[in-house]
């Protein structure tokens, strides 16, 4: 890899070369089935229609995030940005005036900020949109980044209310003096001693409203997600046998994703066998699938910036043992009536609601639980969560509405050690789909994936049966 001063150097000396003998390759829009300009201005000229007159809303590109010296992370654009504009590339900023702001001869609302195209650049980091790229392919209106500089004060200056649902850095430590300083806070002392009485907010309520009721051409690219996570996980779960190592699977399900087309991994996947299940979030990866084990995989592919999310929870041996059943079906059971309350106009905390009632009875009825109080020992998370741009979307958490893409994932976790019986200790299960909320009831968009015992145990025994 080229370290930063080489490019420096090399780029200092190729720009004293003539024009005509620097290459600048071609940009084009990474997805080719994202969604098409027309959507994007409708989703701004709605949220625009909602705000007040003097209010002004700024959306900012997410700043690359370092991962060690002069190594990044491959970029990942804010979802706020993309979900209004459809622009990947980082060092754009989207403002949107109700009042409107002179250009060319024309009064526009919107107008969208993003650094000169630099053919030097380019040629060790690819092709960037420019402004004349983002109007012709994205039509909205678009000038040079540093010209935002100069017009932000007048803005500043006639606005009331300020929106920015987020900062490229929210905080800043100072590891010596110990100050951490929140972006936000800052900002509006700033604005206060500027600027008077302008008040800076987060996000615009609408635009809440907005990203979690999914429209037509998210719906599609969620389930390209979804699909491309149930196809993974498919051809994945013939492959697992004893002895193989968490960081094996691991790879196979992200090097499915990619193989199909997804940009990568929606979240760090999780691949957790035996008792490594009863912690949540577990991402090592470094134990073995033993033979008589469970091994709980919760992954989802990001398809044009959309995720999937979806978990399974399978024998490594390919039959489940009378206790893992026992759990499993439990765990079954409270998914269903879960599922059976995703529908419009229930409240949001429904689905979970019936869920926990499940857990507690049928693990009161095992004798795992002397109370009802005790659940929250076992099943410590929410049952659903909104899914869109992001695994854990925003959204309203008042009632369900149709549109709404959730995941439902119960799950019961028994570490090692528990106040139970010791048969029932290191069984970790979650079962999780991703599921559209519509007038006709749940449409559950990962239902191609067994999830059932039986079906579970059939498709393990069949495919092994195929490869001997």
């Amino acid at each position: 890899m080229v370290r930063w001063w080489i490019w420096a150097l090399v780029a200092g000396e190729a720009l004293a070369q003539p024009l005509h003998q620097r290459w600048q390759p071609e940009y084009v829009y990474p997805y080719a089935d994202a969604p098409p300009p027309q959507v994007y201005q409708q989703r701004r000229q709605q949220l625009l229609q909602s705000l007040g007159e003097r209010s002004l809303v700024l959306v900012y590109a997410a700043p690359p995030a370092r991962r060690v010296g002069d190594v990044f992370y491959p970029y990942r654009q804010s979802s706020w940005l993309w979900y209004l504009t459809g622009v990947v590339e980082p060092e754009a900023v989207l403002c949107l005036v109700p009042w409107g702001v002179e250009l060319e001869g024309e009064r526009v609302r919107e107008l969208l900020f993003l650094p000169p195209r630099q053919a030097e650049r380019e040629r060790w980091e690819g092709a960037r949109m420019g402004p004349r790229e983002a109007q012709q392919l994205l039509g909205i209106p678009a000038l040079p980044l540093k010209q935002l500089d100069s017009l932000l004060p007048t803005l500043l200056a006639q606005a009331d209310t300020v929106y920015v649902p987020e900062f490229p850095r929210d905080l800043l430590w100072l590891p010596l003096s110990g100050r951490r300083l929140l972006a936000r806070s800052e900002e509006q002392q700033w604005l206060r001693e500027r600027f008077g009485n302008v008040v800076l907010k987060a996000v615009p309520p609408a635009l809440h409203r907005m990203r979690a009721c999914k429209d037509t051409a998210e719906l599609r690219l969620l389930r390209k997600a979804v699909d491309i996570t149930v196809e993974t996980l498919t051809e994945l779960l013939g492959q697992l046998r004893p002895g193989m190592g968490e960081w094996e699977v691991h790879a196979l399900v992200e090097g499915g994703f990619r193989r199909r087309g997804a940009d990568g991994a929606a979240f760090p996947t999780i691949v957790a066998a035996g008792e490594a299940a009863c912690v949540l979030h577990y991402t090592a990866g470094r134990r073995r699938l033993n033979s008589g084990e469970l091994v709980l995989i919760d992954c989802g592919a990001e398809y044009a910036g959309y995720a999937a999310d979806i978990t399974r929870t399978v024998p490594v041996s390919g039959r489940f043992t009378p206790e893992q059943r026992q759990l499993y079906e439990i765990v079954l059971e409270a998914q269903d009536s879960a599922l059976a309350a995703c529908r419009p106009g229930m409240p949001w905390r429904a689905p979970h609601e019936r869920a926990v009632a499940v857990l507690t009875r049928r693990l009161r009825e095992l004798g795992i639980l002397d109370s009802a109080a005790q659940v929250r020992s076992y099943f410590p998370h929410a049952t659903t969560h909104h899914v869109g741009l992001e695994v854990h979307d925003v959204g309203p958490t008042d009632s369900l509405r149709a549109g709404y893409v959730i995941a439902v994932e119960p799950g019961v976790y028994i570490p090692p050690g528990s106040p139970c019986e010791q048969r029932w200790w290191g069984i970790g299960i979650r079962i999780e789909d991703t599921v559209l909320v519509s007038e006709e009831g749940p449409i559950v968009l990962s239902a191609a994936l067994p999830r059932r015992p039986e079906q579970i145990e059939a498709m393990l025994q069949s495919v092994r049966q195929r490869k001997r």
